[in-house]
């Protein structure tokens, strides 16, 4: 299309949606019209290479909407509906007011107007109470149907139209302004923008020597204009005029002019839409990271989405921003997938509401996957447009070792679903179970030492002889005293949800999990709380529990019946020091709302440490513990205070209970 034809689309449009180029870009400062960049990529085969992703950093970071995702689309198109007050080209009153003050006309005898069409024109027309007391004025500006009309009783000079990336018009606008200027020699010059100033400017500054007066557009909110950082390296303005209070913090020399209130609408942005509603669509926004505090927000936002509407037929969580997510992060995805259910279950729809998770990326993926959510969850990851690498991160000390630790994962990865050579992956599994998490997710310190997993090795090897031992005796005890099976195995949540078979030997009668309902449960969910019955508590204890047979009874003094574990922990989902591996029942309990430490940790947030055959719970006297409060700071303070030497100090400290007398074991 011809530049004239795109002109004269753009004119007619309410909004513009455009690929990130550099020249459409520049076109579009010319023109108020809310618009926002999308970078074409070489990932998507839309492009040779990834330029565009170059030049969208650099525009984002000037204010310029880029669009990451097409959640970004859904949100641009929801902010310019938003019913705020447009941008106002009416008259500027204050600025008039500053610029009388600094420049009055009886100061000077010659005023020049230059500008580009457009939003600049409008934004000079705006300040018509200031230009109007020259009697001498001319105007420079592209001739178009409205500066035409606007302009038929004023001194004009029309410039050379396209100036993009158009040497032949930038030198006939150049010659141009040498003869216009030696003709006119203005006493001042007064600008709002766009590329055509540039010329006009720089030769009144250096010909005429005319005092500059440039007023940067009120769309840019960010950082200055192309222009306006170019004259400025130039030296050729005299006065820089903002109307954006970020920019002047960067720029001291600019004169900050508020625009007031009829133009807050400029100051909003995609990160000011959370929440966007398309008839029976609504979209939610996430933040960069999704750690305790961000993800209570998520889950009480999405409650009261749902408790003030419950007619939509499919929600999305947008996740093209988020980078990382912790365990109280994904307590917030499932926290969402309950309150969606329990809104289903009251509703009389026909089809039960779609959860959706879209543009997830590549780290947050990765420990869905790991958690199994992957199945539970609708996700489209592959939508993202991605920014390139801090340039700053790649070079610091640790990228040696990071891009290590990036290959031996990618390595893994490659190998894992090949038969017969997964063997290698599950050999590399072994010796570093970390080695399935990408490592650019955040984790605690303890699930990646090498170390701490040499020790666990040592320590189940060792632990794995001993129950050799012992299993033949206490299996024939088992047998002797009650039908069922010699071992138990039960699912439970293990590093950041993921699921586990713990061992252990079998301490109850066979149909435990049916009486469950029968049995009181001691422990409470708070230090003030009330006992509860059957799964209905966050941690479940009877010091008197029935279905504990009397062999049982003697496993559990001893801790015999949890020396299976050492298989777990062998196998790389338990650690021989860790946090208490609690039950799917349990974690679907969990709550994000209530806070423990200085922290602000939720409950979730146990589950950020790999679970332990002890602990600090263990070590401090198990049938003492009354409420899963005391749980969770015991666990909390573990992963606060971890090291290898609290480690092999937990180990000796458990090692001397199991010896005394009343070790508090149940």
């Amino acid at each position: 299309m011809p530049e004239s034809q795109f002109r004269k689309a753009i004119e007619q449009s309410s909004a513009v949606i455009a690929h990130c180029g550099e020249g459409t870009a520049l076109l579009l400062e010319d023109f108020d019209k809310p618009y926002i960049l999308v970078p074409r990529t070489s990932k998507f085969h839309e492009h040779v290479d990834n330029h565009q992703l170059e030049m969208a950093d650099d525009l984002e970071n000037q204010g310029v909407l880029i669009a990451r995702s097409p959640a970004d689309l859904a949100k641009f198109l929801k902010l310019i509906t938003i019913s705020r007050k447009a941008l106002n080209f009416a008259e500027d009153k204050q600025l008039c007011d500053y610029l009388n003050d600094r420049y009055p006309s009886q100061d000077y005898a010659k005023l020049m107007l230059v500008c580009s069409s457009g939003g600049h024109f409008k934004g000079l027309q705006g300040l018509s109470q200031y230009w109007q007391t020259y009697s001498q004025r001319t105007w420079i500006t592209f001739k178009t149907g409205t500066t035409a009309t606007e302009l038929t009783k004023e001194k004009a000079y029309w410039a050379h139209s396209p100036t993009n990336r158009n040497i032949p018009n930038l030198v006939r606008n150049l010659l141009l302004a040498i003869r216009l200027l030696r003709k006119e020699r203005p006493a001042l010059v007064l600008s709002t923008g766009a590329g055509v100033s540039v010329p006009f400017l720089v030769a009144a500054k250096y010909l005429c020597k005319s005092k500059i007066i440039f007023v940067e557009s009120k769309t840019r909110i960010r950082d200055l204009s192309l222009s306006a950082r170019l004259l400025r390296t130039l030296k050729a303005l005299d006065l820089l005029i903002v109307r954006a209070e970020e920019i002047a913090h960067l720029y001291p020399e600019a004169v900050f002019i508020p625009m007031g209130s009829d133009h807050e609408s400029v100051k909003f942005g995609l990160q000011d839409v959370q929440i966007a509603s398309f008839h029976d669509t609504v979209l939610i926004s996430t933040p960069k990271n999704i750690f305790n505090t961000e993800a209570r927000k998520l889950k009480d936002d999405f409650r009261q989405l749902c408790e003030e509407e419950d007619s939509f037929r499919k929600i999305i969580i947008d996740m093209s921003k988020t980078n990382y997510i912790d365990s109280s992060g994904i307590g917030a995805l499932v926290s969402c997938l309950k309150v969606i259910r329990e809104m289903d279950s009251k509703s009389d729809k026909p089809e039960p509401t779609e959860l959706v998770l879209w543009s997830v990326n590549v780290q947050v993926l990765a420990v869905l996957k790991m958690t199994n959510l992957d199945e539970i969850f609708h996700i489209e990851p592959a939508t993202r447009t991605n920014r390139f690498p801090n340039q700053k991160n790649s070079r610091s000390p640790q990228s040696k070792s990071h891009r290590i630790a990036t290959n031996f994962h990618r390595i893994y990865q490659a190998l894992i679903n090949i038969p017969v050579i997964c063997a290698i992956a599950y050999v590399m599994y072994f010796f570093y179970p970390a080695i399935e998490i990408d490592p650019i997710v955040p984790v605690h310190p303890s699930v990646r030492s090498f170390p701490k997993r040499l020790m666990d090795i040592v320590g189940s090897l060792i632990g794995l002889s001993i129950t050799a031992l012992l299993f033949v005796p206490i299996a024939i005890a088992i047998k002797l005293e009650s039908q069922g099976s010699i071992l138990f195995k039960q699912k439970r949540a293990g590093l950041m949800s993921k699921p586990f078979g713990i061992w252990k030997f079998r301490s109850m009668v066979k149909n435990a999990a049916i009486l469950k309902q029968k049995v009181t449960n001691e422990i409470a969910d708070s230090m003030d709380g009330q006992s509860t019955n059957g799964d209905n508590g966050k941690f479940f204890k009877n010091n008197n529990d029935p279905r504990i047979t009397k062999v049982g009874k003697f496993l559990r003094k001893t801790s015999f019946d949890e020396f299976p574990q050492f298989w777990n922990i062998l196998t790389g989902d338990m650690s021989l020091i860790g946090t208490r591996p609690p039950t799917f029942g349990e974690v679907g309990l969990y709550e994000l709302e209530n806070e423990y430490t200085d922290e602000k940790m939720t409950e979730w947030s146990r589950l950020d440490v790999k679970p332990g055959l002890s602990g600090v719970w263990q070590v401090s006297g198990r049938s003492t513990v009354r409420s899963f409060e005391e749980v969770m700071i015991f666990d909390l303070t573990y992963k606060r205070n971890w090291s290898l030497r609290y480690d092999l100090w937990l180990i000796w400290r458990t090692i001397a209970v199991l010896f005394e007398r009343n070790n508090g074991a149940v």
